[in-house]
């Protein structure tokens, strides 16, 4: 009966486990259309919608219950990084579209922005540009590139989270001092008529 008992389990596990691998399989990340990091249209922007970020990526197909969380973020490996880290202060419920980098070092930190919504959606994500530390946002959650259901044209957003990573380029040290400076030859000749002058006055006395 046992042995019954797990022919029958086992199939029906093994195949739920692949299924699930499989669709986690598919999630894969896709660049957004060119018009959300493009002035006049950006999605993050500062000023007169100047955009304030180089690129952007969404994961595919969708998903409601990926939370923008480190972890999931870093599974996504967003813009080709996995070691991204929170920056203090800036997960915010309801931010009133608009988002903020607290102290900021662009030389040497990357900065992102996660955005989250819910059915038909997926998180999205900016990477900064370093051009502006605060600014506002418009909703990514548009049709399309999402296939929002129901007639929808846009979905809010629900939260978001702005993090960060150590890009890796610190700033170049300082260069060495200068060496002290080289005599130049008719100098030299006078200091050494000077030496010998100075000797000829001795033997005289």
């Amino acid at each position: 009966m046992r042995v019954a008992l797990a022919r029958l389990v086992c199939p029906l596990v093994c195949a739920v486990s692949l299924l699930a691998s499989s669709q986690a399989a598919q999630a894969a990340l896709v660049n957004c259309p060119v018009s959300f990091v493009t002035d006049g249209t950006a999605k993050v922007f500062y000023g007169a919608q100047e955009t304030a970020t180089s690129a952007c990526q969404y994961i595919s197909p969708p998903d409601n219950s990926n939370v923008a969380n480190l972890t999931n973020i870093n599974l996504a490996g967003f813009f080709g990084f996995s070691d991204w880290t929170d920056n203090a202060g800036q997960l915010q419920l309801n931010p009133g579209d608009t988002w903020a980098i607290v102290g900021a070092n662009f030389a040497t930190t990357d900065y992102a922005i996660v955005f989250k919504d819910g059915a038909d959606t997926n998180l999205v994500a900016f990477l900064f540009n370093g051009e502006a530390t605060s600014g506002l946002w418009n909703t990514p959650f548009t049709e399309p590139p999402f296939d929002l259901s129901g007639g929808s044209v846009a979905h809010d957003v629900s939260h978001y989270s702005v993090i960060e990573r150590t890009s890796g380029f610190p700033p170049p040290p300082p260069p060495p001092p200068p060496p002290p400076p080289i005599p130049e030859p008719a100098s030299l000749v006078l200091m050494g008529m000077g030496l010998l002058g100075a000797g000829f006055m001795r033997r005289r006395r």
